[in-house]
């Protein structure tokens, strides 16, 4: 015949680990919540803007959604890093893993000079939302923002 559990030793147990759960909770709650940086939306000679400044530099995404500037795509992405002047390349980089390597010339990225699928990916990673990077050679920023689904910049 099994002999029963002792309850007390479940009944001590119950009480080791509830003011272990609770401190855990209280310390969660504690934590301090981060802020997301938020893009600044505007428009620049009809053309919608997106900007993210912080200290170590600024990323700014001109749209041409409507081909106002002719039947080609015109879209342009403009960075500027605190330690690299003059990179002449910039990857954009995804939480998920998803890369966009984009020529520079003069801090900017044309996407009539981009390869299309990296272009895309750009735009897919500013909609999306979430944490990634700008990277260079020498330098690179993070920012972590909410979804921006109405972004068009194909």
């Amino acid at each position: 015949m099994l002999s029963p559990r002792e309850p007390r030793k479940a009944f001590l147990s119950m009480h080791v680990l509830s003011p272990v759960l609770v401190a855990s909770a209280l310390a969660t709650m504690s934590v301090p919540v981060h802020a997301l940086d938020a893009w600044t939306v505007g428009v620049e000679r009809g053309l919608p803007t997106y900007a993210l400044i912080s200290e170590a530099g600024e990323v700014r995404l001109v749209c041409d959604p409507d081909r106002v500037f002719g039947p080609t795509s015109n879209g342009s992405l403009v960075v500027r890093f605190e330690k690299d002047a003059a990179p002449d390349m910039v990857v954009v980089l995804a939480k998920s893993g998803e890369q966009a390597r984009l020529p520079l010339k003069n801090g900017v990225a044309a996407q009539a000079s981009a390869e299309a699928v990296d272009w895309a990916k750009m735009v897919a990673t500013f909609r999306a939302g979430g944490e990634f990077a700008l990277v260079t050679s020498a330098d690179s920023l993070t920012f972590e923002t909410a979804p921006l689904p109405e972004l068009a910049c194909e």
